[in-house]
């Protein structure tokens, strides 16, 4: 009898979980969620849970395979006053307000950010930008990015990319559709923002079913971005996910 009421405990929790991180007024709090972030909300409400990423993946589910920063790091690089960390250490409260004070539309237009930018500027206040435009790495493409499709939205990892690496854009963009990253020029091309599964099932001669795909391999809501072949801490040439020799990653999807 004990055991079925924790089972129904645990899916009541995760239901509510999940219809809190669907719904449209995301960080609009009750009393009863505080306990997921605050140690000892009446005696020390200002004490954080030092595991501030997991309490934020109760809601944000998808957070491991959207992740574009690490966190519950000792960062290296001097941090800016106003992005406050956790006992020393990078979370997810560095770069996201969770309470927020003023215009709640304009927070949620930058994801929650504690500056009102996003992309490359909000990244230059850790992190220094080259000649190239570039943070961090110095070696990676320059392209561009060929928008097709405006009724569908890329995933939020691969705007941030394009917007540091596409030669053409001034600004950085709120959205972007489905369409193709040109990494040299248009003969070295790669679709962005396309449901895999449905390329697959319209030529399974052609590509592998996404269940057979390395686990490596990212999809972001079934669609490609750019993380699905990159990763930005990969040691390999590119940074790509998987050494590419004689074409071994793309022949991960493609058959031939």
């Amino acid at each position: 009898m004990k055991h079925k009421i924790i089972i129904i405990i645990v899916t009541l929790l995760t239901a509510a979980a999940l219809v809190f991180a669907l719904s449209k007024n995301q960080h609009s709090f009750t009393e009863n969620d505080c306990v997921y972030c605050h140690i000892d909300v009446k005696n020390s409400p200002a004490k954080i849970d030092t595991d501030i990423t997991g309490a934020c993946q109760t809601c944000h589910t998808e957070y491991a395979k959207t992740q574009s920063h690490p966190t519950s790091i000792y960062p290296t690089l001097s941090i800016p006053r106003d992005l406050p960390l956790t006992e020393g250490r990078l979370t997810c409260l560095t770069c996201h307000f969770v309470h927020v004070k003023d215009d709640m539309k304009l927070r949620k237009k930058h994801n929650f950010l504690r500056r009102q930018v996003s992309g490359m500027l909000f990244c230059s206040a850790c992190h220094e930008i080259n000649e190239k435009r570039h943070i961090v790495f110095d070696n990676v493409h320059k392209g561009e990015y060929e928008e097709t499709n405006r009724s569908t939205r890329i995933d939020r990892m691969s705007l941030e990319c394009i917007t540091c690496h596409d030669r053409y854009l001034v600004e950085p963009k709120d959205s972007l559709g489905a369409g193709n990253w040109n990494h040299y020029n248009k003969e070295f091309s790669h679709p962005i923002g396309i449901s895999y599964s449905k390329a697959s099932s319209r030529s399974m001669r052609k590509f592998r079913p996404a269940s057979m795909l390395n686990k490596k391999i990212k999809l972001y809501n079934g669609n490609i971005g750019c993380g699905t072949c990159h990763n930005i801490y990969s040691k390999e040439k590119g940074i790509l996910i998987l050494n590419n020799q004689n074409s071994s990653l793309c022949l991960e999807c493609h058959k031939k």
